[in-house]
């Protein structure tokens, strides 16, 4: 269902019955829009959240595309919500989710395979893109042996949809991420950091190192890659978000406790 948060476009799903006392946001990865969240929006509104899905993009393109923007009006939107909410992004979303942790009354921030900070990350900084950075371009997407990698983890009835509506990705935000220009610090609020065992893109080892210096959580998903917001992954990547959830947040978190929760 289509909604306005502020001067943003959004969709949201509202579960019947409606399990949990706060909302969720969901931010999407560099190159994705919140078209490829459908199966997390899905999934989580299938368990009893309220979930939003900003759209940013419009916005971005005639406001600046750098981490800082990228913050603010992800911020702005959640703000709009109108309550206090949980953040979940994937990918520099998940980053942003992170950075909103630092700067607004959040329930929870969870970044689901971050981009490492400080990691030229395959993902984009190849030739092609290198030489579109010179040019003040914006990113282009994943190809070839490295657009596998992007979504090896996708439904497979789903991977040519996800290929087809893949954009051009925000050229500031992501050298900010490869510079570690984000000061990204330690919070007071629940965060958790999801991480796939095999992502190339952001490899557990740096988003470890990475989750230790900003003093919050890593769960590996084993097996798996990037895209852990679809496919074989998401049951697993959900299941360790919804622990950590009910785990920071209490029992003040559930509007109808689950009979097989209750002997925790």
């Amino acid at each position: 269902m289509e909604t306005r948060l502020g001067r943003f476009r959004a969709e949201t799903e509202l579960p019947d019955p409606l399990k949990f006392a706060w909302p969720i946001v969901v931010l999407p990865e560099l190159f994705t829009t919140t078209r490829h969240l459908a199966a997390l929006i899905g999934y989580l509104s299938s368990i009893g959240w309220e979930v939003f899905a900003p759209e940013l993009d419009t916005v971005i393109a005639e406001e600046g595309d750098d981490f800082a923007k990228l913050t603010d009006l992800a911020g702005e939107a959640v703000a709009a919500v109108g309550r206090e909410t949980i953040v979940i992004g994937h990918g520099i979303g998940g980053l942003v989710a992170l950075k909103l942790a630092e700067r607004m009354p959040l329930k929870a921030a969870v970044a689901v395979a971050p981009l490492a900070p400080g990691f030229a990350t395959p993902m984009f900084m190849n030739l092609r893109n290198r030489i579109r950075i010179w040019q003040g371009h914006a990113l282009n997407p994943p190809t070839r042996r490295t657009l596998f990698e992007f979504v090896a983890d996708a439904d497979p009835h789903s991977r040519a949809l996800i290929i087809r509506t893949l954009t051009t990705g925000a050229t500031a935000a992501a050298l900010a991420v490869v510079k570690d220009d984000l000061a990204l610090a330690t919070s007071s609020l629940p965060r958790l950091v999801v991480a796939g065992e095999s992502d190339i893109f952001a490899p557990y080892e740096k988003l470890e190192a990475f989750a230790r210096r900003i003093g919050a959580p890593i769960v590996k998903i084993r097996g798996h890659g990037h895209w852990l917001i679809g496919g074989r992954a998401l049951e697993r990547t959900i299941n360790e978000i919804q622990r950590f959830l009910v785990r920071a947040l209490g029992r003040d978190l559930l509007l109808l406790y689950p009979e097989e929760w209750k002997s925790e």
